[in-house]
């Protein structure tokens, strides 16, 4: 079940009345994540159901700010609470993540939920578990997607300032400021909804972009002092050590967008960004045109995403096998990548 319509449909069969409803989202939640959950949130509590959002872990300060961000659950702190919500829920949105295993900690307790689950999702190769899904790869966001839901349920009335912000960060923090291929004349016809709803885009992206910590400096200039610019393959290779986070600092979120300043030169198509987390290495792949790092990312890292942008846990322990892989594949798919 694909169709906006037959989903919205779905959606209205499963709240007659009000529910307990749970939201979910993915694994170190972004804009997009954070901005589509409290957005729903608040547009189901209108209509009078009972609605708890929980994280998996814990996210950005910069993103803090949204209305109903104190009242979000963060499953790695607030396990025993979470499970308890999750088992006495009536209905789980999944927001933003198409497979259960990217819900990371709170994997077990969902697949054990007995709740009608519903999936809106923006991302490639949808995994089949829930009972209707929403999944378009065409859109820009979840958050742009959220926006076209609450259309197709008669709900622009109750869009309030705060539910409009929450959308337009994930708007805008997924297209890159609007930048991106995925942006498309839907996408700004959204945007101009929320912007008619009293969203003011001076005051939101300041809030993103212009609260960051000395450290995120100090780390993005590292990472472009040690930068690989793989001239023949149109590549960036981009790295940080855990010896960088140590000296310089690190909080969650921090590295959000670093990956992008690769695309920022002439003449390269792809960037990736490679650097130890708590679970192992962690990637970041961008690409400008047509080469597919979705489909890179999965056929050698364990990753996924999109077709321009995509994410992964890597398979290898260390940083430098990481990045020894990276380099050899790439040249394995040299005549694929546009010059």
């Amino acid at each position: 079940m694909q169709k906006l319509e037959l989903f919205t449909q779905a959606v209205r069969e499963a709240l007659p009345e009000p529910k307990n409803i749970v939201i979910t989202n993915h694994i170190n939640p972004d804009g997009d994540a954070v901005g589509s959950a409290l957005a729903l949130a608040a547009l189901l509590q209108s209509e009078g159901h009972q609605v708890q959002v929980i994280m998996p872990n814990d996210y950005a300060a910069n993103l803090k700010w949204l209305e109903g961000s104190d009242q979000v659950f963060i499953f790695a702190r607030q396990q025993a609470q979470s499970e308890q919500t999750l088992a006495m829920a009536d209905v789980i949105f999944h927001l933003d993540y198409n497979s259960l295993k990217r819900s990371g900690p709170m994997q077990e307790a969902l697949e054990k939920a007995s709740a009608t689950k519903f999936v809106i999702d923006h991302h490639q190769q949808p995994e089949d578990f829930a009972d209707a899904l929403y999944s378009d790869t065409t859109m820009s966001s979840t958050c742009e997607m959220i926006y076209h839901f609450t259309v197709a349920m008669g709900w622009q009335s109750k869009v309030s300032l705060a539910v409009a912000e929450a959308i337009y960060l994930g708007l805008v923090t997924d297209t890159g400021n609007f930048r991106f291929a995925s942006t498309t004349s839907a996408t700004h016809q959204a945007a101009a909804f929320l912007l008619e709803k009293g969203v003011n885009p001076g005051t939101l992206t300041s809030r993103i972009y212009d609260s960051n910590p000395p450290a995120r400096l100090r780390l993005l200039s590292r990472m472009l002092n040690r930068m690989e610019v793989q001239e023949e393959l149109s590549a960036v290779i981009l790295s940080l050590e855990a010896k960088d986070f140590e000296e310089l600092g690190y909080e969650k979120g921090i590295l959000e967008g670093f990956v992008n300043y690769g695309l920022s030169l002439q003449g390269i198509e792809i960037s990736v960004l490679a650097y130890p987390g708590a679970e192992g290495v962690k990637m970041s792949f961008r690409s400008k045109t047509t080469f597919d790092v979705n489909t890179f990312a999965r056929t050698y890292f364990n990753g996924g995403g999109h077709t321009n942008a995509a994410g992964a846990l890597s398979p290898y322990k260390t940083l430098e096998e990481t990045l020894s892989h990276l380099r050899k594949h790439l040249k394995d798919h040299q005549d694929e990548i546009p010059s």
